[in-house]
């Protein structure tokens, strides 16, 4: 078995051509080496705990805090390339300054709860799936459980890549948490903050998004077996 791989990087697998494919394959079965986390570390850290923080507290004036901050530390360097990072995280928070957080929160008081490090793991490809948040809501006899995940990528996502992201952190929730709660597929969401588009499980589930996630492993497998 290949040791866990970033769900970014089954996505960049999906649009590789078939001899590209073939090379990042026998270099995960050959190596045996994990691909980076999301994003590539902390590219674009500062957009996405400032969302993560303003989703968490329902309150939007936590982006306001965060452009302040990232504001100092840009006028501070003198780096290109460390600039145009933070420019690219700023433009992005500009663009939820006024953005309603409780569009993407289900009604009620959230309950955030300790992230499960657990892999998801389809025939035999290990998958980490890393949301910001998880959390449940709802009445006490009828608990249900979420997640959302804030996702960048410059080459940009299809709606079938924010829906490979929202299948694999319904997955992730039931293999955790449904002896607990139930799965709510509403509010497995990903949200592109590039695009401030937004993909649910259940637009899979309703035939509006095509599932990508399985038959994205089984390409990748038939090069790993």
């Amino acid at each position: 078995m290949i040791n866990k791989l970033a769900l970014k990087k089954l996505v960049e697998f999906r649009r590789l051509s078939e001899k590209r494919q073939a090379n990042f394959a026998n270099q995960l079965k050959v190596l045996k080496v994990a691909a980076p986390v999301e994003g590539g570390g902390d590219y674009w850290k500062r957009s996405t705990s400032g969302l993560s923080n303003a989703f968490k507290d329902n309150d939007s004036a936590r982006i306001t805090e965060k452009i302040e901050a990232v504001v100092s530390v840009y006028q501070s360097t003198t780096n290109v390339l460390t600039k145009k990072m933070y420019e690219r995280n700023l433009d992005i928070l500009h663009n939820y300054v006024k953005f309603d957080f409780s569009n993407l929160r289900p009604e009620g008081e959230l309950k955030f709860l300790t992230k499960s490090k657990e892999l998801l793991t389809i025939d035999n490809v290990p998958l980490q799936i890393l949301p910001h948040h998880v959390f449940t809501f709802g009445k006490s006899n009828a608990t249900k459980v979420g997640a959302i995940w804030f996702v960048a990528w410059l080459e940009r996502f299809s709606k079938e890549d924010l829906g490979l992201y929202a299948e694999a952190q319904f997955n992730y929730l039931s293999n955790v948490y449904e002896k607990q709660y139930s799965v709510d597929p509403r509010y497995c969401l990903t949200v592109d903050i590039l695009t401030m588009e937004t993909v649910s499980y259940d637009q899979i589930l309703q035939g509006k998004i095509k599932s990508q996630l399985q038959s994205s492993v089984d390409s990748l497998n038939r090069y790993l077996n």
